[in-house]
């Protein structure tokens, strides 16, 4: 299929928001059907702009303190709720093993490089150990300081 036009910052922003607030009228109304009391009409929002100055006023004391610092962790995404799970929510049994799949991704717009490479079709090897997000994704990141090999499966 035809990939979607990129959003800017800002559309992004607004979707990530919207689609928070539908989470949210569907998670409230779930909780209501259980039987969950709360004040259903003053929620507490990690969107509100007064929640993210209060975590902006702690992030940047934090930073002032050091602790702040650049490095990898993954981000854990529940498929039935379709949003990303903090890992404090996240609880496996005893013995618990992570699935991972090895996938093979069609590469849709081949980069001028790649065109002088070969003009068959191309598929990127993937390994991933949440394969449950395979079905959300638009596109595989690469690094260009990395070296990457065309090979020809034979197929």
């Amino acid at each position: 299929g035809e990939m979607p036009p990129p959003l800017t910052p800002l559309q992004l922003r607004e979707r990530a928001a919207q689609f928070a607030q539908e989470t949210v009228e569907s998670q409230r109304e779930s909780f209501k059907r259980y039987g969950v009391w709360a004040d259903w009409d003053q929620p507490y929002l990690t969107l509100q702009p007064a929640y993210e100055a209060a975590q902006l006023r702690v992030f940047a004391a934090m930073f002032k303190r050091g602790s702040i610092y650049r490095g990898l962790k993954p981000v854990w995404y529940s498929p039935s709720s379709r949003t990303a799970l903090a890992e404090a929510e996240l609880e496996y049994p005893d013995g618990h093993t992570s699935p991972s799949v090895y996938a093979a991704l069609d590469v849709t717009s081949k980069s001028e490089a790649l065109q002088k490479l070969t003009s068959d079709p191309v598929q990127l090897a993937v390994w991933t150990t949440t394969p449950w997000t395979l079905p959300a994704n638009l596109a595989v990141a690469v690094n260009g300081d990395l070296t990457y090999a065309v090979v020809d499966s034979g197929e």
